[in-house]
């Protein structure tokens, strides 16, 4: 396949509306690579450095191709923001990301350095359960239950 083609991944399959990616703009690229690929498990699909306009993007998803949802990393490289950090608005929720076993999870997350923002929790008895993370630049993540198998402490 050539580079053109790459480019137009997103445009196959394309017979009914689905969700591509979700961007955030991060100030140290290499941090959030090792946030979501590392220690979150994420792999990355392609990455395009661009000279002319001066950054970087990278999708990164959990599948190996687009059609599972990715997210868009996109690190400008000469921004202020960069150091000062960037603000998140009043209309920024969260990413959510479904993961097996909840508990394992966070405390696999906790070792590695990631804060747990909200401890892992259920909103209502018998709904899965969910916690937040922060990734390095602050965005909330929502970690999901996505399996009855696991059900933590306060289900043992």
């Amino acid at each position: 396949m050539d580079k053109e083609e790459l480019y137009w991944e997103w445009g196959s399959k394309a017979d009914a509306p689905r969700i591509l990616h979700s961007m955030i703009r991060v100030s140290d690229l290499e941090k959030s690579l090792e946030f979501y690929c590392t220690k979150l498990g994420m792999k990355v699909l392609n990455r395009v450095d661009i000279e002319a306009g001066r950054f970087s993007i990278v999708f990164i998803s959990f599948g190996e191709d687009y059609y599972s949802g990715a997210i868009e990393l996109t690190h400008n490289w000469d921004a202020s923001e960069n150091i000062i950090g960037y603000t998140h608005g009043s209309g920024y929720g969260h990413i959510a990301i479904g993961v097996p076993d909840l508990w394992e999870a966070c405390e696999r997350l906790r070792a590695s350095g990631v804060t747990i923002s909200v401890e892992p929790k259920r909103l209502l008895p018998a709904a899965p359960a969910l916690a937040f993370i922060k990734d390095p630049d602050g965005y909330s993540i929502e970690l999901i239950q996505t399996s009855q198998r696991y059900q933590g402490a306060d289900h043992k």
